[in-house]
């Protein structure tokens, strides 16, 4: 059981009210514990233009936001101070990140990794359905070991190009001492 924070969230007045009502009046500060008891949902305290630091202050473990039920997929991309992953940490599954439409910086922010998607059941399909650019994918950590393991019929569905044409282009581009293949 993780500790109460004794850190808490300077209200306005609307914000008081809009949070505890006219006759609860005055509360100042919010805490985790008011968060908990009134069940306010990360949506609706970024409503309130609370900005996302000062809730990570208020609660700075993420597994506490999610356990407690009050984020929903479309609230992690907004929630990128932790961040929170949402292969790893929230457990969606493909379709459900493909529906988030996060681009491809936002995805890095979050911690999604290439060999993530694989886990998940990622495949060439639905790379295609997810449309991006090579380099994008490298960004996620795609790499020639990957496109080794692509069929012709794949490479060519998902980057329009001929699989020894598409190795030949990732060798060439491979950045000197890096982890994963970047292209320049």
């Amino acid at each position: 059981m993780h500790a109460e924070h004794s850190v808490g969230v300077r209200l306005s007045a609307l914000q008081s009210l809009k949070i505890f009502g006219f006759w609860r009046q005055p509360v100042l500060i919010l805490s985790w514990k008011d968060v908990k008891n009134l069940n306010l949902t990360w949506r609706y305290l970024r409503s309130l233009e609370i900005d996302a630091q000062s809730l990570k202050n208020l609660q700075p473990d993420k597994h506490e936001w999610i356990q407690r039920g009050g984020i929903q997929v479309s609230d992690l991309s907004d929630m990128l101070v932790f961040p929170v992953n949402p292969l790893t940490d929230f457990g969606v599954d493909l379709g459900e990140l493909w529906e988030m439409r996060c681009n491809t910086a936002t995805l890095v922010a979050m911690g999604i990794t290439f060999d993530q998607l694989i886990a998940k059941g990622i495949t060439p399909r639905i790379m295609a359905a997810f449309a991006l650019p090579l380099s994008e994918w490298t960004e996620l950590g795609f790499g020639i070991q990957h496109a080794q393991a692509m069929q012709d019929d794949e490479c060519r569905l998902v980057f329009n190009i001929q699989k020894t044409e598409f190795i030949n282009i990732l060798q060439t581009c491979q950045v000197p001492g890096a982890s994963t293949n970047k292209l320049l």
